[in-house]
């Protein structure tokens, strides 16, 4: 098994946990989560990649990345002022989001 999401919801499934059974629910769990997989990691990695291992500075490249980043976290930051956790409970999104957030500057 591969993709970390496919992972998080293999083991939400398999525990019983962490992924809601109700409809709606699991629907908000799973939008977020792909909104993390489909668009901080990879915009997040992106500016990374472009502003620790490149050696030749390309600002427009960074900036395209770095931009891209703050406004996703943006749109994390509204979510979070107004719940707990991602999708109400502490859930797969979370736990997705964590290691992103935790490292970023």
């Amino acid at each position: 098994m591969f993709e970390s999401g496919a992972i998080l919801i293999y083991l939400a499934e398999r525990a019983g946990k962490l992924l809601p059974t109700n409809p709606e629910q699991r629907s908000v769990t799973l939008q977020w989560l792909m909104f993390q997989m489909g668009g901080t990691g990879p915009m997040q990695g992106q500016a990374l990649v472009f502003i620790r291992n490149v050696p030749e500075r390309l600002p427009y490249v960074i900036d395209r990345y770095v931009h891209e980043t703050k406004r996703l976290y943006q749109v994390l930051e509204r979510r979070l002022a107004t719940e707990e956790y991602l999708a109400g409970d502490y859930s797969i999104a979370d736990i997705a989001f964590w290691p992103w957030v935790y490292c970023a500057e």
